[in-house]
């Protein structure tokens, strides 16, 4: 179970401004890609405090999202807008990486009082909209795809004044969005009925201390072909599975409720406050005090 994250690249494909070129906060990377052929797929993977936003230009690109069990197909074209959120497990399916142009860029949201240089209100009132917004995938109008390509082209500049100016062409941008048309083309995949299967006992039984065999003879199958079959269905181990679904429990709990942390991780069968802390720690980028903190004023 991991992120991805990009190094720093400028080739005439493919530009990558990492966080520690341009320093804005609460912006990760900042990027453009032109390719003329395709390459390999990425990994089914997550970002834990991240909004990732993909406006396409060209060609096309398919994202795969994966949720409760089911994985929704996404194909976007030209002129097309697509968000993931915090958490989401995503990918390209099987598909490989198709010859497009796009721009590709990060929110950070775990610090929402700091997001693009804007002031506190501004900055908690982006990202609860972009949280809440009812659609992930939109059409680019021509006054968008402005906004975007001024931004990138401020920021290829490399100066600290460049930086700032983008980051307020991308504000503009992220402040619009809600407003675009939606696109509906999605395409759910439901996984092997056996894994399902597993799935579904897992969500029955989230609040357990759960083993593998246990979801193993949910599905039917020997132990080592169902390890197997999920990571081919699902994208992940079982085992990783399991500990996101806990800790996406242990986010909303956080947030709706003032239940102390150590009931919350005895709760979601967790052995110890201190192994919960650790592992959320390892998944969420903060502890659990800090993430109840800075959340739970704006879901």
């Amino acid at each position: 179970m991991f992120e991805i994250f990009d190094d720093f690249v400028w080739t005439k494909q493919k530009k990558i401004i990492t966080k520690n070129k341009h320093g804005i906060p609460g912006l990760g990377n900042f990027s453009y890609f032109n390719t003329n052929s395709a390459s390999p797929p990425p990994p089914m993977h997550y970002h834990s405090d991240i909004i990732e936003i993909h406006c396409i230009l060209k060609g096309n690109h398919y994202t795969h999202i994966e949720k409760g069990g089911s994985i929704t197909a996404y194909a976007l074209t030209g002129n097309q807008v697509f968000l993931t959120f915090p958490f989401e497990l995503h990918n390209n399916g099987n598909q490989p990486l198709a010859p497009c142009e796009f721009y590709a860029f990060q929110i950070a949201i775990d610090d929402p009082s700091h997001i693009l240089g804007l002031d506190i209100v501004y900055s908690r009132k982006l990202v609860r909209q972009l949280k809440q917004l009812p659609n992930r995938h939109m059409l680019l109008d021509p006054t968008s795809i402005s906004l975007v390509r001024s931004a990138f082209a401020w920021f290829s500049q490399f100066t600290p004044d460049s930086f700032m100016t983008g980051s307020q062409f991308l504000s503009c941008f992220l402040f619009s969005i809600q407003s675009l048309e939606p696109v509906s083309d999605k395409l759910v995949r439901y996984p092997d009925n056996r894994i399902k299967k597993a799935i579904d006992y897992l969500n029955v039984n989230i609040q357990e201390s759960l083993r593998l065999v246990d979801l193993a003879d949910a599905s039917g199958y020997s132990l080592s072909h169902f390890k197997t079959k999920f990571r081919d269905e699902i994208g992940i181990t079982p085992a990783e599975y399991i500990i996101m679904q806990k800790i996406d429990l242990a986010k909303k709990m956080l947030i709706d409720t003032q239940t102390p942390i150590t009931e919350i991780a005895y709760s979601l069968g967790f052995s110890s406050s201190n192994y919960f802390c650790t592992v959320f720690k390892k998944i969420m980028n903060c502890t659990p005090s800090s993430f109840r903190n800075n959340n739970g004023y704006i879901v």
